[in-house]
């Protein structure tokens, strides 16, 4: 039986929520299995976030990055799996989850935006599951000339890491001639798991909100010259 969504919280504002949690010592890596059951009533819903920077007129809500600073990386965990088959939409009919489009830009150090970067994104469904024996939720793409990237999806659902919920995330793997290869994480602003996570870095927190049934986010990535 499907369980009736609450009611969204009232949105909050990015620069708020980005104060939230910093991460913490490394305990474990993503969890020890494909996804530790539990009750999805413990899982508490995560708000809308208005975006308060100057981006209300982007699709995707990317915040305005600080280009002299590189992208901070984050760990792998132990779900990533080569291969992935090339595609930016991620997302079947009829498959649960609530819609996410999120995307932005790739751009270098001097805000240059870089064309042709491999991006490998992966992420569990909406059950908090990882397919580790095909590629559901996996997937390769190349940034347009301008660094451009945009991917279809579904929120990731949350699952356990030892005692607590991992916050909503995908993976993402970045290569590009000339420049240092980044593995990273991104994470939803308002999450309330985000407070506490081992994990988490404040700088990977993407602001996002709902438009007609779809949850958009945005994120730059900043990549180091080799």
């Amino acid at each position: 039986m499907t369980r009736p969504r609450p009611a969204p919280d009232r949105p909050l504002s990015r620069r708020a929520l980005l104060r939230w949690g910093a991460g913490a010592t490394l305990l474990a890596a993503c969890g020890g299995g494909r996804r530790a059951v539990a009750s999805a009533d413990a899982r508490l819903p995560t708000p809308a976030v208005v975006d308060d920077d100057d981006h209300d007129d982007l699709p995707a809500i990317a915040a305005a990055p600080a280009c002299s600073a590189p992208t901070a990386d984050n760990i792998e965990g132990p779900f990533f799996k080569a291969g992935a088959p090339h595609r930016a939409v991620l997302v079947a009919d009829g498959d649960p989850g609530e819609r996410l489009i999120v995307g932005g830009r790739v751009l270098s150090t001097d805000c240059a935006g870089l064309g042709d970067v491999e991006l490998e994104i992966w992420q569990a469904d909406a059950r908090g599951d990882y397919d580790l024996d095909g590629y559901r939720y996996r997937g390769a793409l190349r940034t347009a000339a301008d660094g451009a990237w945009r991917v279809t999806t579904v929120v990731p659902g949350r699952y356990l890491n030892g005692s607590r919920y991992r916050p909503a995330h995908l993976h993402v793997k970045l290569r590009a001639a000339g420049h240092r290869p980044l593995t990273t994480q991104l994470y939803f602003a308002g999450d309330p798991y985000n407070d506490g996570d081992p994990f988490i870095v404040p700088s990977l927190i993407m602001p996002h909100r709902v438009e007609r049934g779809v949850r958009r986010a945005g994120f730059d990535f900043v990549l180091e010259p080799a």
